[in-house]
């Protein structure tokens, strides 16, 4: 259970690089809240709840804001998170925990770090399963739209009705609400695109799929991605819990089972005429060919370039290698990393060889 919402402790790495940013061109990142209520069962980021505590941990958005605003006066950066402020890149605002779980209705952390977004006209990705509190923001959401700094991401996973009610243990925004708020802001001009994370091998079905994206496309969503489960210790154990056939999950969450069906998931997503983000480029192969300009499905103003994404369309576009190195290097990730994974030389890895496209 999470601690008392008076806690006084402040989340003070609010504002961050994803690890994995050689892999993902959303890797900057801003969490309102170093905990999460809706503790889904298929979440693996709770597992670091073990090391640093259950504490809420709410971020100060204004120690937030004269960071974003420092970034940008920085003439000489030195880390991949100085080159990312910086080069003001695009936000994803919820990524290791939501913004708008239910300590939002009296924390106001995430709504205050919306209006300093605004006021300093930096372009981010919201995403949430909590659309229910987050229309609570609707004239800060409407002027972010209309200044086109925002993109809504919900988060709803295959199974649909099924994971709110098992997975995420009705703490979430009902799914048939998520759907009537999503077609009020397709139709009022806002940029909408679904996170469909995780596709559970063995627990999911491509029918469950298929079903999904064309409930979304009826109501004018036009992306959705996908990938398969981060299975740790802590997700077996609450799979476990619940009855779940672990054994056959982590079997065909396999590379060799997955690639299989995630090629199958692309093939529904180009029947059904949805715009498909995959960020597992090794089992999309050689000839799948990303839509957009993140591995979310979504287009963004400002993705990082120095990544998997734009090295495999690059790649497919017939570049070389050096004019990739010289094109996409923005000073953000492991630069020697970054180069053996381009040119297939990292052996601990995913590369780009393992992709196909070398």
């Amino acid at each position: 259970m999470l601690c008392s919402m008076a806690d006084t402790k402040t989340y003070k790495s609010a504002v961050g690089i994803r690890g994995d940013c050689l892999y993902c061109p959303l890797p900057f990142s801003i969490d309102s809240y170093w905990n999460c209520e809706a503790d889904c069962h298929h979440c693996y980021l709770r597992k670091l709840n073990r090391t640093w505590g259950q504490d809420l941990r709410p971020a100060d958005p204004e120690q937030i804001r004269r960071k974003l605003e420092a970034g940008l006066k920085n003439k000489n950066p030195k880390t991949s998170l100085a080159n990312a402020l910086r080069l003001k890149k695009t936000i994803r605002f919820g990524n290791k925990t939501d913004p708008f779980q239910p300590a939002e209705i009296k924390h106001k952390v995430s709504m205050r770090i919306l209006q300093h977004l605004i006021d300093l006209n930096w372009t981010f990705v919201i995403q949430t399963h909590f659309l229910g509190n987050l229309v609570l923001c609707e004239p800060l959401l409407q002027e972010a739209r209309d200044k086109k700094l925002l993109t809504v991401m919900p988060v709803i996973s295959p199974g649909a009705e099924w994971d709110w009610e098992t997975l995420e243990r009705k703490r979430t925004t009902p799914i048939d609400k998520r759907f009537r708020i999503m077609r009020r802001w397709v139709r009022t001009g806002y940029a909408v695109g679904v996170n469909g994370e995780p596709f559970i091998p063995g627990l999911h079905t491509t029918e469950q799929f298929r079903d999904l994206l064309l409930r979304l496309k009826d109501i004018g969503v036009e992306s959705y991605n996908t990938y398969n489960l981060h299975l740790n210790d802590h997700v077996a154990k609450r799979f476990h819990s619940i009855g779940l056939d672990i054994e056959k999950i982590w079997t065909m969450n396999q590379d060799r089972p997955w690639r299989k069906i995630q090629k199958k998931l692309c093939e529904i997503a180009d029947d059904v005429g949805i715009r498909l983000g995959c960020p597992d480029f090794v089992n999309t192969g050689s000839d799948w060919k990303e839509q957009a300009n993140t591995c979310c499905g979504i287009n963004v103003p400002n993705p990082s370039l120095f990544n998997t994404h734009y090295w495999k369309s690059m790649l497919q576009a017939g570049h070389d290698k050096e004019h990739i190195e010289n094109t996409t290097w923005e000073g953000i990730g492991n630069k020697e990393e970054g180069l053996k994974i381009l040119t297939g030389k990292k052996g601990d890895f995913y590369t780009m060889k393992d992709a196909g496209v070398l």
